[in-house]
């Protein structure tokens, strides 16, 4: 596990680089050691809605996937410790959809194609207004405990490489992070995403997600930063290789798993 955290993920950019022993390789259809697409949407309610009407129409969509053979990976976000950006309009919660590419580009094929996707893409707009973006997603690391689990804690941490820095050694000092793990950690996930389609305006080039199994595990991590050397670890990393905007934190909620 990540000995001393400081920086924040779910699932990162090489999979070749990750030692076999740190990451669980299948997760729900997904193949973690190489990169899957992650589709991020940020959605409020419209006037007169309610979460329940929201929750049906996903419920017909999780459905309507498994049908289609398009199922996602799929979280929801409800914001727990959040600053939304000032020049953004702000969301209510946060969804998270991960899969093989390929699977993605068949899933939004049949979504715009097919009538029962049209039906339930005009519902779905109707209800919310969400923001989508589609995301290149890296697992560095995930426990079996976290995979299994249907709640857990995740934070949100934005990244950019300080001038000079290239990805290879962006990349060498995650790995050297991993390789200096703990088992006593409380981090149960460690994922990096990058920019991808739709996330031109965002407040970094890549993200930090973490993952904890509960809020008693955010709160070690939270202990160690403070009373360790947790603090001492982030600011080494972000005067020698990127800043970071700090951490949002959710709870987070699995709302389907392929195959299940």
């Amino acid at each position: 596990m990540l000995k001393k955290l400081f920086i924040g993920a779910v699932l990162m950019v090489s999979g070749s680089v990750v030692a076999d022993d740190h990451v669980t390789k299948r997760v729900a259809g997904l193949d973690l050691s190489q990169g899957n697409s992650l589709q991020m949407q940020m959605c409020s309610l419209k006037p007169g809605k309610k979460m329940k009407d929201y929750k049906a129409n996903f419920n017909a969509y999780i459905a309507w996937s498994k049908k289609q053979g398009v199922e996602t990976f799929a979280l929801r976000l409800t914001p727990m410790y959040v600053t939304q950006p000032n020049n953004q309009n702000g969301f209510e919660w946060i969804e998270l959809l991960a899969a093989p590419f390929e699977v993605n580009g068949r899933g939004w094929d049949k979504w715009l194609t097919t009538k029962e996707g049209q039906a339930l893409n005009e519902d779905w707009q109707s209800i919310a207004d969400c923001k989508v973006s589609l995301n290149p997603i890296f697992t560095l690391y995930a426990d079996e405990t976290i995979t299994a689990k249907d709640t857990r804690i995740v934070t949100m941490d934005w990244c950019s490489r300080l001038p000079g820095v290239s990805y290879d050694q962006l990349q060498e000092k995650h790995n050297s992070i991993l390789a200096n793990s703990a088992p006593d950690s409380p981090v149960r996930a460690w994922s990096i995403v990058y920019k991808g389609l739709g996330m031109r305006n965002a407040p970094g080039e890549y993200m930090h997600m973490l993952s904890f199994g509960d809020n008693a595990g955010l709160n070690d991590y939270m202990n160690n930063y403070a009373n360790n050397d947790g603090w001492r670890q982030s600011q080494s990393y972000q005067t020698s290789y990127a800043s970071c905007t700090g951490k949002n934190v959710y709870f987070a909620e699995v709302l389907n798993r392929p195959g299940e």
